[in-house]
């Protein structure tokens, strides 16, 4: 095990690639780029990583226990997914690796399989989905086993929330997130890379290229590239060079989870999940390190970046992780509450690679899978930092057209499928007498007035639906965005 430099005190005049973020994705880069001594690294960001969502990371490896029905319907669709399972297999030599460099006592890949659940509180969207897992996992080869739920080490919900089926994955496991940011950084501490805890305030351009970047104190580091990888305000950042640049846009979807510490009955062995629903990845429990344990997580897409949660995640996590996950979750203690922001983009895929500006790369908008995939595109943004081929599909473009895999009847159908998903999980009363399908036709109202009001043909995932079906200013930018696409594919050629 090695000790921590003071490399994050430096304040570096120049580098030759200054990574602006120090997330999951940003230290990763970093690390690939030193192993290929690819020149003079600076990695800027606060060292409190405040409202970023790596540091809030359940960190479950799990690209099978995340399917949906999305996830292979579309070509573009399973070259994300498919993404998840190349990242996957690097997992075992990335943990391997930095066990030298951690400092927690306890191994970083905290347990190596995940359990799958499925009950009755979370609706049709449950079943659809879990499905939908269990004939990925055969498409690809992947081992699985049905398993009684009762058997899962742990497992303990109320017997009005019992599970009805369950799956156990073996390969699929969780790392323990902040242990792992922390002996990356203890790694990289002990090469030439320089730390920096601080916040870069803007992108300093001239003469059409970027030549750094100026911190939050005011002091300037010259660089030759620039990579923006600071998660959910990478958008807000690059604009500071680029305030013409019109990308697909993004917002922050605020999560909130919680450390735990076990206080009597059986602790969790593996990770417990249910399958993705109600615009969110599912209710889920990781173990470790330690006798602690991870319990996630909500997602609530906002306007601002917020390291703030709502009182209302707050009861919903405590409550459905006693009903669903361990009743005797109810007398854990607390030992620190998680709140972060992923980058989700408007289209629901990432934004990888180089901008109009040269010398300047964006690196975001991986949504939950920023962690799981920051070893896999670390490879493929140095490939294409050092001229090399990338090695990924180029469709990822910070430059392109939003991304379509659906259509407006479509999108419809999934709002009102993942807002029953909610109504039934959070215990939502109506009248007696009002039926399921009267609720449906409730949202199913909703999502037509409100792409009607818009005026859009382009349709949009669940999540977003509801974030601009609910804020203002949320349709407010999705109606702009899609006003200013028109009017340039309006414009003459050479115009």
């Amino acid at each position: 095990m090695r000790t921590e430099s003071a490399s994050h005190k430096v304040r570096p005049d120049q580098a030759d690639i200054v990574i602006v973020g120090n997330g999951a994705l940003g230290l990763f880069l970093a690390d690939e780029l030193v192993e290929r001594r690819a020149g003079s690294v600076v990695v800027v960001g606060p060292g409190n990583r405040d409202a970023g969502a790596s540091a809030a990371a359940g960190a479950m490896l799990g690209c099978f226990g995340e399917t949906t029905t999305e996830s292979l319907r579309t070509d573009a669709s399973r070259t994300r997914f498919e993404l998840g399972v190349r990242a996957h297999d690097r997992w075992p030599e990335v943990t391997a690796r930095l066990e030298e460099y951690s400092t927690t006592g306890s191994p970083l890949l905290v347990t190596p399989e995940s359990h799958v659940v499925l009950n009755s509180i979370g609706a049709t969207l449950d079943t659809v989905n879990y499905e939908a897992m269990i004939k990925a996992l055969d498409e690809y080869g992947k081992p699985w086993a049905e398993i009684d739920p009762n058997e899962i080490p742990g497992y303990r919900p109320r017997l009005d929330t019992r599970a009805l089926k369950a799956v156990h994955l073996p390969n699929e496991g969780a790392v323990d997130a902040r242990g792992v940011l922390a002996a990356l950084e203890n790694r990289l501490a002990q090469t030439d890379t320089v730390l920096v805890d601080q916040t870069v305030a803007k992108l300093v351009r001239n003469n059409g290229q970027i030549i750094g970047v100026e911190l939050d104190d005011g002091h300037f580091i010259e660089a030759g590239t620039v990579v923006v990888a600071t998660g959910a305000r990478s958008e807000a950042l690059v604009k500071t060079a680029l305030d013409d640049f019109d990308t697909v846009p993004m917002f922050p979807g605020l999560g909130f989870a919680m450390l735990a510490r076990r206080t009597g009955g059986e602790k969790f062995r593996s990770v417990v999940r249910t399958p993705n629903r109600g615009f969110a990845c599912g209710l889920h429990v990781v173990p470790g390190p330690g006798d602690l344990e991870y319990y996630g997580a909500t997602n609530r897409l906002v306007d601002t970046v917020s390291s703030v949660t709502w009182m209302a995640d707050v009861r919903f996590l405590a409550q459905y992780s006693m009903q669903q996950l361990d009743e005797r979750v109810a007398s854990h203690e607390v030992v620190k509450w998680l709140a972060g922001n992923r980058p989700v983009t408007l289209d629901g895929f990432p934004l990888i690679g180089w901008l109009p500006l040269s010398g300047l790369y964006l690196l975001t908008g991986t949504y939950r899978d920023g962690f799981h995939c920051a070893p896999l595109l670390a490879e493929h943004v140095a490939n294409e930092l050092q001229g090399k081929p990338g090695t990924i599909d180029p469709m990822f473009q910070p430059t392109r057209k939003p991304i379509e895999t659906r259509t407006i009847e479509w999108s419809i159908d999934e709002y009102v499928e993942h807002n029953l998903a909610g109504w039934f999980e959070t215990g939502a009363q109506a009248a007696p007498q009002m039926t399921t399908n009267q609720i449906a036709d409730y949202y199913r109202n909703m999502a037509i007035k409100f792409y009607e009001t818009m005026n859009i043909d382009y349709a949009l995932g669940p999540d977003i639906l509801w974030y601009a079906q609910g804020s203002l200013l949320g349709a407010r930018r999705v109606a702009r965005y899609f006003q200013r696409l028109a009017r340039a594919e309006a414009q003459p050629v050479g115009a």
